[in-house]
């Protein structure tokens, strides 16, 4: 069983996007998945309601603690759990790396959102967690994304792979779908699925 814990201390990275994105991947791949949403926003929550498929499946905390949440659904058999957390909020964040095999970290290839990276990548440490950081929503082509790498080197453990920002996700998610269930072949879909695959090899 993996629990993947997606953080970022910054609201627009991404993180919705690339929680239900992967718990897809991991269904591509044989494993039964859930996504934990415990943003208040409740993106996922929204998106599932627009869902015609049962999996994977997705719980909010709704007051409930995310520890006992996340026990509960391995004891239900996931084999997969995504935690999609929100923003300014230290101790869910804390504690969803604490419980996490691995940690994602997704950037976008900006200066505010890179200034944003290192107390994630503290928390993350302090635990001893295996982490990686991903640029999600990424230019297709220019210096940005080559600046941005350079700026996080210090760091390591960044995905070779950028998830590029693609109508298809938006697309995707209005219909309570992935960009791997809607554009299966697409540019998109393998991004997600190199993503997931690199994540894995870090757990």
């Amino acid at each position: 069983m993996t629990t993947i814990a997606i953080l970022s201390q910054k609201g627009g990275a991404g993180k919705s996007t690339l929680a239900r994105a992967l718990a897809v991947a991991a269904l591509e791949d044989g494993r039964r998945s859930a996504i934990i949403d415990a943003d208040p926003q409740g993106t996922i929550v929204a998106w599932a309601s627009r869902r015609v498929a049962k999996a994977p499946a997705v719980v909010a905390l709704d007051g409930q603690p995310l520890d006992a949440t996340a026990a509960r659904w391995r004891q239900a058999g996931a084999e997969v759990i995504v935690i999609d957390t929100p923003p300014h909020a230290r101790a869910v964040i804390a504690l969803a790396a604490e419980l996490a095999d691995v940690v994602l970290i997704p950037v976008r290839p900006s200066p505010d959102d890179l200034a944003a990276v290192g107390p994630t990548v503290e928390i993350v440490r302090a635990l001893n967690r295996p982490y990686g950081i991903v640029f999600n929503a990424a230019p297709p082509r220019g210096a940005a994304l080559a600046l941005a790498r350079a700026a996080l080197s210090a760091f390591g453990h960044v995905c070779p792979i950028a998830v590029v920002e693609r109508l298809g996700h938006q697309y995707a998610a209005a219909e309570g779908l992935t960009v791997l269930e809607r554009e299966p072949k697409s540019n998109g879909a393998e991004e997600i699925r190199a993503v997931w695959r690199w994540l894995l090899d870090r757990s």
